[in-house]
This record gives C-alpha cells, sequence and structure tokens, in this order.
C-alpha cells in the first residue's frame, strides 16, 4: 500500500510539474525527482513551485533510509541552505505543514 500511494503521489507531483512547466520553464525543481517530485503540493501566483516540508522528509525516511531526524537535517542543511541566500525569483517554496520540531 505504501508503494501504490508514493506512486500516486509522484504521478500528481508530475502532473503540477508538467502544467507548470508550460507557464514557466525556469522554475527550479528539486533532484532527484523521482525522490521529490511527491512532495510537490502546488505552485504559487509567481508560477514557483511549492513543496511539502513533511512529504520531503517522508521521501528522504523511505528512499535513503535516514531516519526522521536526519533526513530534517538533510534537507535543512543541503538544500534550504542552498536556497536561503539564492536571489532568484524561480526558487520553490517550502511550507511546513505539519509541526517537525
Amino acid at each position: 500500500m505504501k508503494k501504490e500511494s508514493t506512486h500516486q503521489a509522484n504521478r500528481e507531483g508530475d502532473h503540477i510539474l508538467e502544467e507548470l512547466a508550460e507557464i514557466n520553464a525556469d522554475a527550479i525543481v528539486l533532484e532527484p525527482q523521482s525522490t521529490f517530485n511527491r512532495a510537490i503540493v502546488g505552485s504559487d501566483t509567481d508560477s514557483r513551485l511549492v513543496y511539502s516540508v513533511t512529504k520531503i522528509i517522508s521521501a528522504l525516511v523511505d528512499e535513503d533510509g535516514m531516519d526522521e531526524q536526519e533526513a530534517l537535517e538533510w534537507f535543512e542543511f543541503n538544500t534550504l541552505g542552498t536556497f536561503s541566500g539564492m536571489d532568484n525569483i524561480n526558487k520553490p517554496i517550502f511550507i511546513y505543514d505539519e509541526f517537525i520540531f
């Protein structure tokens, strides 16, 4: 059942990404897409991708065998750290849809 829900989430993320690519081909997408597309929850009014942090953490746990704390630390350092100083209107938005601290 977990594989099926992951597959469904990937398809939904892929669909959002395909639609957004027609509007904003320069939108920054997290790689690898096979891991992170399941965390796409939408786009904003500036046509930037919106990712669920909770779903990113789950993807890292599922794909890379990290525990939740390791995944959160990896995300904060490698992903948020990359985008925090970036001055690019196409960078993604990350929403904390659950309290995970």
